[in-house]
């Protein structure tokens, strides 16, 4: 079954549209892959299994690797609207002192990020924000629709949480962690070098440290071997979408949300070069889901084709209506450093 932006929306009985793609390893199924690594937290007492990945155990003793957290996938997908999709977004962009403008769309916290809040924009934020509480989101849908998607937190001034209206990740599903080690040789021997014993044995800035003595790398981690499935599994929320209906229960916002929101998985969330060590590569088809409200799941046709230039309809129908300009140069807002330094009592 086919289905549009437009059904999805106006259909209350679908409460979502869930995503689903096997994925395997460029180099083939059997070759070990990388996932994150984390320091270890203070007074944690190590990582779990012994290894700096994050894995998780069931009941049945099948150990679950994460390959990219939804916070991870939430910042793919909102970063290709800096890049492919950035015509179809209020385009803003926050420039701090030398460096080079950061575009909205890849702040860290989105509308909230303390870098945004400490330029001009700062008491305007605070009022979006409150509108929105209000159950007006059209002023920050003006300026920063994707944080309407892909969600923030006010947790520094008025405590409003914009829910996440889609959530993704990548999950490698029976795995073994496995390590690896090394020897690096300098190229030259020590006597060639005309370092001292002491100075080529020190453990602390001796030789080893600037790279001419042998320095070997035991048991370090060497990433994971997949017997089970890679997943790429992600939802749409439509329900939190429809929230965002306006004042006359027009649909052209929440339609234009949806969009954003396929067209982010589409583009930027199957973008499978997730770090050194770990490119992936699709290993099978594609599978969408309309979830009704009693649970009831049905197979839909999704043409990536078609999403995009949905996509960009919707777009032009939200700008015309909210009278604002898509794609073009980012209005670029200066970081006022007094303005930072208030924000923590050192002004």
């Amino acid at each position: 079954m086919s289905v549009s932006m437009n059904s999805l929306v106006s259909d209350t009985r679908m409460v979502a549209l869930t995503f689903r793609q096997v994925l395997e390893p460029v180099e083939g199924p059997d070759v070990p892959i990388f996932p994150p690594t984390y320091p270890v937290a203070e007074k944690s007492g190590g990582h779990r299994f012994g290894t700096p990945y994050t894995i998780n155990e069931t009941r049945d003793g099948i150990r679950i690797c994460d390959l990219d957290s939804v916070q991870s996938q939430a910042n793919r997908m909102e970063g290709a609207f800096s890049g492919d999709l950035s015509d179809i977004v209020p385009r803003h962009a926050v420039r701090a002192g030398n460096h080079p403008a950061k575009p909205l769309t890849e702040l860290p916290h989105r509308i909230v990020d303390a870098s945004i809040r400490a330029t001009a924009l700062g008491d305007c934020i605070r009022e979006w924000m409150l509108a929105l509480e209000s159950g007006d989101p059209v002023p920050l849908a003006r300026i920063a629709p994707t944080s309407l998607v892909y969600g923030a937190w006010d947790s520094r001034d008025t405590q409003v949480r914009l829910p996440r209206a889609v959530r993704s990740e990548i999950r490698a599903h029976e795995v073994s962690v496995l390590t690896r080690s090394a020897q690096y040789s300098g190229a030259f021997p020590q006597e060639s070098l005309g370092i001292d014993d002491r100075a080529w044995n020190r453990k602390e800035g001796g030789a080893a440290g600037v790279g001419f003595a042998p320095t070997p790398k035991v048991d370090a981690p060497g990433g994971i071997l997949v017997h089970g499935e890679i997943v790429h599994s992600a939802s749409i929320l439509l329900n939190v979408l429809r929230k965002y209906r306006t004042s006359d229960r027009s649909d052209i916002l929440p339609c234009y949300l949806l969009g954003l929101a396929m067209g982010g998985l589409l583009v930027g969330g199957r973008d499978y070069v997730l770090r050194s060590g770990c490119c992936l590569v699709p290993a099978g088809p594609t599978e969408w889901c309309s979830v009704a409200v009693n649970g009831e799941r049905t197979t839909v046709e999704i043409s990536e084709n078609a999403v995009l230039e949905e996509l960009r309809d919707a777009a032009r129908v939200w700008a015309d209506a909210a009278g604002v300009e898509l794609g073009g140069e980012p209005q670029v807002h200066e970081y006022d450093p007094e303005a930072g330094k208030a924000m923590f009592g050192t002004a």
